[in-house]
């Protein structure tokens, strides 16, 4: 089932599922739509600290962050959104999904939601969108928790490597493009990715051989390309392997999470970069790139520490918005 926008399908059966508390927010733009979800802290919105808004990955969705919104302390204090940016499962675009399209997104839904600012939460090409959120409207921003960014000065050979591939992956965006203009059009399943994630960790926990699979299987476009159109996907890759924004001069608190693996960003040039922004935090977690599946729990419990250090007296309440 779905409706119609601007001669697209909003397929809302590949919606991600809700936790207890959240509620279901539908942002109509002018070149696509959004679908979120708004949990307010449970002592009532204007009492919270601030307001998460969690920003999903390449080929991913909301439901990457369903395990984390439903388990993290963080929701006892924080209001927390979190949405399928557009292109991606139930959200629909006319428009190439760029940097700066996702971040008037942001602010769309924050204005939708009468939230003032917010704290941007965003890992891999989530992390891109909420420093670009940042840079362009920092009067929005209350802070970054950034997880593995793919910073330009931290990335490794191998991300460079893949970063020196945008030529092809700039002409299978116009041919998914083409394929779309002349109606073709794949029938998506629907992808929870906390399922996903269940089977992962057993992988994790073998070690070995079945580690190797996982970074395997994690990495292949193959696999993402089951969840997401083709041109969304390479839309996904030319985005993320832009220059990084620029962040160093807004003077708002960042967190920055490295992969302690170094596959894809190399740590201790990531915590030279960080160190070189007033402001900054860096933690090291034990994963390859993926530290909503490979170490949830390190991550909830390292960002509520500091959010609670940074943002201990940040209520911010006035009449018409909230943080």
């Amino acid at each position: 089932t779905g409706f119609s926008f601007a001669g697209m399908q909003l397929e809302v059966y590949l919606g991600f599922a809700l936790t207890p508390g959240e509620t279901r927010v539908e942002v109509v733009r002018p070149d696509g739509a959004l679908s979120a979800s708004f949990a307010p802290a449970p002592l009532g919105r204007e009492a919270a600290r601030g307001t998460l808004v969690l920003i999903h990955g390449v080929a991913s969705n909301a439901s990457r962050w369903e395990e984390f919104t439903e388990r993290t302390p963080l929701r006892r204090d924080w209001n927390v959104v979190r949405l399928d940016l557009r292109g991606h499962a139930a959200s629909v675009t006319t428009v190439p999904a760029t940097l700066e399209k996702h971040a008037e997104d942001l602010v769309a839904l924050l204005d939708a939601l009468e939230i003032r600012r917010a704290v941007w939460v965003g890992h891999s090409l989530g992390a891109q969108i909420a420093m670009m959120t940042a840079t362009l409207y920092p009067e929005r921003t209350a802070g970054l928790v950034l997880l593995d960014p793919l910073v330009d000065e931290a990335l490794t050979p191998k991300a460079e490597k893949m970063a020196a591939r945008r030529p092809l992956v700039r002409a299978l965006e116009g041919w998914g493009r083409f394929l779309h203009a002349v109606g073709w059009r794949r029938r998506l399943p629907h992808y929870s990715l906390r399922e996903h994630d269940q089977r992962a960790r057993e992988m994790l926990k073998a070690g070995g051989d079945a580690l190797e699979a996982f970074i395997k299987e994690y990495s292949s476009p193959w696999r993402d390309l089951g969840h997401i159109h083709l041109e969304y996907y390479m839309r996904d890759l030319l985005e993320t392997g832009r220059p990084s924004p620029d962040i160093r001069g807004l003077g708002i608190p960042v967190l920055v999470f490295g992969s302690r693996s170094g596959s894809f960003t190399d740590p201790v040039r990531m915590a030279r970069w960080v160190e070189g922004m007033p402001g900054g935090a860096y933690e090291t977690v034990p994963c390859v790139h993926w530290p909503l599946t490979e170490c949830p729990d390190e991550v909830s419990g390292a960002m509520a520490a500091w959010l609670g250090r940074t943002f201990l007296n940040s209520r911010d309440v006035t009449p018409e918005f909230w943080i």
